[in-house]
């Protein structure tokens, strides 16, 4: 991958703060142009110190905290939370006017609505915990004045096949879904898993079920509480993921599982 930023912007506040403002407002915009992530008068972007230090892998924890401190210091951003779940700790950002005139001064021509830098595709479907408001494969030197090219998304093709995967387990004991209005809790839960995991590991996820004796309640421990809106909390498709529940490759006794939280998300 590749990033750039403004020089003089990187004079006056470090080149962290600049390659750090530059992804910011390409997403706000974006958001701005597909009318998405608007509150209390703004457009947001967010994501996790984790998942900046997973896409800025040069700058390390202690770097990207204080450059985000420094932009918010020298009123160029504004820090918010607007999860919709109470223990989502994922932080937003926005540009104050500071900030917006800054960077539309510089490196962007708002009056064409397009990236004049020309970054490639962030490839950030990889291990770990990618940034939540990114899509994957996405050229950002494109124009932003077309909701009907840049605001197209695979979200709901995506929501799809997560649903049809998820019925195809109901011959294996596991619940199906009925319905997933997107408004509903459970829809915006398997959307941020998306986001953060991309669809392949989703569907990883799903089809170890499978080999779950233990998910699939075939064990003296019940799992009644197992169901679609347990699978798609943050604290539990990991574990799902991660094998935490696969069945044993031994004959060694099963680990006793049970449903203790993770607590940060």
């Amino acid at each position: 991958m590749e990033h750039s930023f403004d020089v003089k912007i990187a004079t006056e506040y470090g080149m962290e703060c600049a390659v750090i403002i530059k992804h910011l407002y390409f997403w706000i915009k974006k958001n701005q142009v597909c009318e998405k992530n608007f509150h209390d008068g703004r457009y947001w972007t967010y994501g996790s110190v984790k998942a900046f230090c997973e896409l800025f892998p040069y700058m390390g924890d202690k770097k990207l905290r204080n450059a985000f401190k420094k932009l918010e210091d020298n009123g160029l951003i504004v820090v918010g939370n607007y999860n919709t779940l109470p223990f989502d700790r994922t932080k937003w950002y926005a540009l104050t006017t500071k900030g917006m005139r800054l960077m539309e001064s510089g490196s962007f021509d708002s009056a064409k609505g397009q990236l004049t830098s020309g970054e490639r595709a962030i490839d950030i479907r990889r291990k770990g915990e990618p940034i939540p408001d990114i899509i994957t494969d996405i050229i950002t030197d494109i124009s932003l004045d077309s909701k009907e090219s840049n605001c197209q998304t695979s979200s709901k093709s995506d929501v799809k096949k997560c649903v049809e995967a998820w019925n195809a387990l109901s011959k294996y004991g596991i619940k199906p879904i009925s319905k997933l209005q997107s408004t509903s809790q459970r829809y915006q839960m398997l959307s941020a898993r998306l986001n953060e995991y991309g669809i392949e590991d989703v569907l990883k996820a799903i089809d170890k079920i499978k080999d779950s004796s233990f998910l699939q309640g075939r064990t003296k421990v019940s799992t009644k509480w197992f169901d679609f809106e347990w699978f798609v909390r943050p604290n539990n498709f990991p574990k799902v993921l991660e094998g935490k529940y696969d069945d044993e490759k031994d004959n060694s006794p099963h680990e006793i599982k049970t449903l203790e939280e993770d607590g940060w998300q």
